[in-house]
């Protein structure tokens, strides 16, 4: 089993056109605080429509797709 098979991959139907910001925190895990360092990067589109902010959902689901796997296991010490 080749390691990107391991890894769950976020299908385009799975992504919606768009989410308020706390849709986007809620459906990707990501704060506030993040989704709006990884706009200002430029990693991340948000849209307006009046006053309100609209987080592009395609951006968004490539954001979380090419974030690194987490590492999680013995190579992890605690440190006690």
């Amino acid at each position: 089993m080749s390691a990107s098979s391991t890894q769950p991959s976020i299908k385009p139907a799975e992504a919606r056109a768009g989410f308020t910001i706390s849709g986007a925190v809620a459906w990707s895990g990501l704060s506030r605080s993040a989704l709006y360092r990884e706009a200002g990067a430029g990693r991340l589109l948000f849209r307006k429509c009046g006053r309100t902010t609209i987080v592009d959902g395609a951006s968004l689901a490539a954001l979380v797709a090419s974030l690194p796997a987490a590492s999680i296991g013995a190579e992890r010490s605690r440190g006690v």
